[in-house]
């Protein structure tokens, strides 16, 4: 019994091997953030004015791709010159890239104005420098009176006014007459 197990534990050792590449790619400090944040808040000014509030369970930061992950859900509140919040968009998770000044936002993403009215996407990017939000994917846009279908969207980050690129049909709430392209 005990040259059975002695045999096994030989085996068992003998199998194991680590190739100093793959290991080396594993543990490399460029697969790992930076740095970790845990119940987070960031503000972003401009001119002494809060913009932008992000608020997100988990963030990462990695400086070798310049690029900060939200994996656990983010909110962002974005701000008019007189503090107000003007729009909020959340999402279940999103990337900035630090170089091009962008946010994506994937996965559920949904952006509501003051208006309460509200856009529904799979991914959204916020561009910082331009102030503008825009996807070339499928989007539904709810509004009190209609339900607007589409692909392709660009709006400031208010979300007063947008364009959608195709529209491919609308529902409208009140009588409940539907448009389909």
């Amino acid at each position: 019994m005990q040259s059975i197990i002695l045999c096994f534990c030989i085996f068992m050792f003998s199998a194991c091997s680590n190739d100093p590449k793959i290991v080396e790619t594993f543990i490399s400090s460029k697969n790992l953030p930076s740095e970790t944040i845990k119940e987070a808040e960031l503000i972003y000014t401009e001119k002494g004015k809060v913009k932008v509030k992000i608020i997100a369970k988990k963030i990462e930061r990695y400086t070798a791709t310049s690029t900060i992950n939200f994996s656990d859900g983010i909110v962002v509140h974005f701000f008019n010159d007189s503090a107000i919040i003007t729009s909020t968009l959340t999402a279940q998770e999103a990337i900035i890239d630090e170089k091009k000044e962008q946010m994506m936002a994937q996965v559920n993403v949904e952006l509501i104005n003051q208006k309460q009215e509200k856009l529904n996407t799979e991914q959204l990017i916020w561009d910082e420098r331009t102030n503008l939000i825009f996807t070339e994917k499928l989007v539904r846009i709810t509004t009190k009176d209609e339900v607007i279908f589409g692909e392709g969207f660009e709006s400031t980050t208010d979300f007063s006014s947008y364009k959608i690129t195709n529209v491919r049909g609308s529902i409208n709430i009140k009588d409940g007459n539907d448009t389909l392209n």
